[in-house]
């Protein structure tokens, strides 16, 4: 009986380290450091590395073979959108949309939000000058 209690330990924790095996799913690099500094102390120096921990992520990311973690394309595209880079976060907010449809909503409502930025972009600096008629009286 002592045989077979020690047997079954010991198969049950072999099957169980098996199941932990750690898998790789996403690449998150230094994303949850650089979001607290980003929160905590926010300044230009620290939204800019959490900036390069996002470009880096997608890198990495494609680089490894990993899926995408889920929001890296939206924050980053959040984060140009609020730098008026308007066509990159656009791109963004499409590749978020395409990997994870269930933000479809979100992506198009930031999509065109950007968009209408770029068109009052492109109406202040349409500087088009009406040629003055003056009437003869």
């Amino acid at each position: 009986m002592n045989r077979l209690s020690l047997g079954l330990t010991l198969f049950i924790a072999l099957l169980l380290s098996g199941c932990a095996a750690r898998s790789t799913m996403y690449y998150w690099g230094d994303y949850s450091s650089t979001l607290y500094h980003s929160k905590k102390n926010p300044s230009e120096e620290s939204s800019l590395k959490h900036q390069q921990t996002l470009e880096k992520i997608i890198e990495e990311s494609k680089t490894r073979n990993l899926r995408m973690p889920p929001g890296v394309y939206a924050e980053l595209g959040y984060i140009y959108l609020k730098q008026n880079k308007n066509k990159d976060a656009i791109q963004y907010f499409k590749l978020e949309r395409e990997i994870y449809p269930e933000s479809t909503l979100l992506m198009q409502r930031l999509e065109n939000v950007a968009l209408t930025k770029d068109k009052k972009a492109e109406d202040k600096t349409d500087t088009t000058v009406q040629p003055e008629i003056k009437s003869e009286k």
